[in-house]
């Protein structure tokens, strides 16, 4: 009985909500609303940015004008549109801007905001949607591990892997190659541990480690062509802080960087990066002739752990003859900077590199100092990337396939949970105001959430997993061998 009196006085709010308020009283101010979308730069094909009003009002009416002239309203507890009228108001106003007027009502009065605009961008997405790791923090034990995909042009987030159909082990790196997943791998950590390469409609399911070696192979970068995988092989540790603000530091205890030839099944090696160095997070070039990675000396943990600054350098690699250079280049020295070099990230059109700055290590989501930089490799030119960077930890990005749009997880929202932002590159070289990704009703998602956001990355289109097939696979430990290549 009380269920149904709530849902007849939620149905009477709605009601008297619904149609266009009359004799507003104008506030000379912007709303306050959760999330900030104000002035922010989106994608046609982005889901509708639904948002709550931060105020004492019982209920809310929105409405959102194309310079089009087109127009749409919500009204409710919050601004919830509807996907496909907001979908046609996007289309309709490409390269130009929506203006929001946000009205809230208290007892019998209604009160009007002043307007705000969403940008929509010339420049498609063109990406399906995002895949990405959700994990709740912890230290020596996992609860609910998940690789998921979510539908960016609406709210559908599906399951890829879970780590309740693993018998609880860890699952890291969904990746593709260049955002197709028609070709990506994952990695399994523990004792059913494997490396899985999607490749040519099949699923190859490596052992962790190749033949002869001591680490697993980690993180990693696809060649275009599609017939190689950088990796580094890491084995990785866990450092814990005494009097310290941070609680934990995952660290590389060795690590090396690797091709695999995923088609002959045979591991890629150089002296130059097998030695007594921390090599790390490889990509590939976008014309796959330069591998990207991280390098720094194998200071002591945790006695001289902060000495452990990673330099962004670079090795040449030969795609006719699977061969690596024959020296290692330096493009920016971690001890000039005093800083630490991670994650490095060139676009796909050649044009950039993004990278993470922070004070020591390699493991930036867990440094609330991590800040984003970008590099021109047209003139070598180096800028911290002050428009998009927060008070707290920036990490984890990841280019659309065309170069225009980034994807990052941050950590600005209180300091604990990353989640998902995302910006538009713009012909002057900034980038346009961070975007948190929708949801359907975003303080329930955002508020009552345990789960951080890792590991993103964009899917041109939906990833068709056979979930029974992979878990049983998996678990059965029938494995591929990868064999040095002699």
């Amino acid at each position: 009985m009380r269920k149904f009196f709530l849902h007849i006085i939620v149905a009477l709010i709605c009601a008297a909500c619904s149609q266009m308020p009359e004799n507003a009283v104008h506030v000379d101010d912007l709303p306050d609303i959760f999330p900030d979308y104000k002035d922010v730069t989106i994608p046609k094909e982005i889901a509708p940015l639904n948002f709550y009003v931060n105020d004492s009002s019982d209920c809310v009416y929105v409405e959102a004008v194309g310079e089009s002239g087109d127009k749409i309203s919500a009204s409710g507890s919050y601004a919830d549109f509807d996907v496909d009228d907001w979908h046609q108001l996007t289309s309709k106003n490409i390269g130009k801007s929506i203006t929001v007027k946000v009205f809230t009502k208290t007892a019998d009065r209604w009160k009007e905001y002043s307007p705000f605009k969403i940008n929509v961008s010339n420049y498609n997405l063109d990406e399906y949607g995002v895949t990405y790791r959700k994990i709740a923090p912890g230290y020596q034990t996992f609860s609910l591990i998940g690789v998921y995909q979510r539908n960016l042009s609406n709210f559908d987030e599906i399951p890829l892997l879970e780590s309740r159909g693993l018998g609880g082990q860890c699952l890291n790196c969904h990746t593709p190659n260049r955002t197709n997943p028609d070709q990506y791998y994952v990695h399994i950590r523990g004792k059913h541990g494997a490396t899985v390469i999607h490749t040519g409609g099949k699923d190859l399911i490596f052992n962790a480690k190749a033949e002869g070696q001591n680490a697993s192979l980690t993180y990693g970068s696809w060649h275009f062509g599609g017939k190689y995988c950088a990796f580094s092989q890491t084995k990785v540790l866990q450092c814990f802080y005494t009097g310290n603000h941070q609680l934990i530091e995952p660290y590389d205890d060795v690590s090396d960087i690797v091709v695999l030839d995923v088609e002959d099944n045979q591991l890629i090696t150089s002296p130059l990066l097998q030695n007594d160095s921390i090599a790390t997070t490889p990509f590939f070039s976008a014309d796959g002739t330069k591998i990207y990675f991280c390098l720094t000396y194998n200071y002591p943990v945790p006695a001289e752990y902060d000495k452990r600054k990673y330099s962004l350098c670079s090795i040449d690699f030969d795609a006719e003859t699977g061969r690596l250079g024959d020296k290692v280049d330096t493009i920016i020295n971690a001890q000039k900077w005093n800083k630490s070099i991670c994650l490095p990230r060139p676009s796909y059109d050649g044009n950039y590199i993004v990278f993470c700055v922070c004070d020591y290590g390699t493991n930036p989501v867990n440094r609330s100092e991590s800040e984003l930089y970008i590099m021109d490799l047209r003139n070598d030119s180096i800028r911290k990337i002050d428009e998009i960077n927060s008070t707290d930890s920036d990490a984890f990005h990841n280019w659309s396939a065309n170069s225009r749009w980034m994807l990052f997880a941050s950590k600005r929202m209180d300091g604990l949970y990353a989640c998902l932002y995302f910006t538009m590159l713009g012909d002057d070289g900034r980038f346009s105001k961070p975007l948190l990704l929708p949801q359907k009703n975003p303080k329930k998602s955002y508020d009552e959430s345990l789960y951080s956001y890792n590991a993103p990355d964009f899917t041109s289109k939906n990833i068709d997993i056979d979930y029974r097939k992979i878990y049983n696979d998996l678990m059965s430990d029938k494995r591929l061998t990868i064999k040095l290549k002699k």
